[in-house]
């Protein structure tokens, strides 16, 4: 009996050789959560799945579930978003901050379609916007809050109006403005969430 092939979106987190030539990788993907998953070969300069598998790929990953670990069958890359960011340095690094603060906070399998897009929207801003060095730091602000109440770990306080419009609205130039007013206080709130988790 043959083994079911999972196809889904996923973003490469990070990734580790193992043996000679195979790879091991953390994958936030859209239909299964956060997984571990192998690539057999992938580290030679033969293997099709390379490129797709690099570090902050968006690709179409097809997986069978192994006895401890997905094992990745087949990658076809959509971008990169490391790559696609190359020109904006600042920006780039305010998206792996983002990706690294969902990593941190999101523990195994769980569908999360609503997470997933919601680092997808956080590149597209960034990928089409020119956005200063203070407004970087309010648009991170933001999207640590809309992670942070995605995940469930703020209480019905943080819906207070102080917050309401971060919560429930797209990101856009007015929305990262605004944080301005309450940036000391969201901050305040993003820390208390992250103690509360113990991270």
């Amino acid at each position: 009996m043959g083994h079911s092939i999972y196809n889904t979106e996923g973003i490469i987190l990070g990734s580790f050789p193992v043996g000679e030539a195979d790879k091991f990788f953390r994958i936030f993907t859209r239909e299964l959560g956060l997984i571990e998953a192998t690539a057999q070969g992938v580290r030679k300069t033969e293997s099709k799945n390379r490129y797709g598998l690099q570090d902050f790929s968006l690709s179409d990953i097809s997986l069978v579930r192994g006895r401890e670990v997905w094992r990745i069958t087949n990658v076809s890359t959509m971008k990169n978003l490391f790559f696609d960011l190359e020109e904006k340095k600042e920006a780039r690094d305010s998206l792996i901050k983002i990706i690294l603060f969902v990593q941190k906070l999101v523990h195994g399998e769980e569908k999360n379609e609503k997470l997933f897009d919601l680092i997808l929207s956080a590149f597209e801003f960034l990928k089409q916007k020119e956005i200063n060095a203070t407004s970087l730091k309010n648009f991170e602000l933001i999207y640590f809050l809309k992670i942070l109440d995605n995940l469930g770990y703020f209480d019905q306080s943080i819906q207070e109006e102080k917050f309401k419009d971060f919560l429930s609205y797209d990101i856009d130039d007015d929305l990262i403005n605004k944080m301005s007013l309450v940036e000391k206080d969201a901050q305040r709130e993003i820390e208390g969430a992250l103690r509360e988790t113990h991270l």
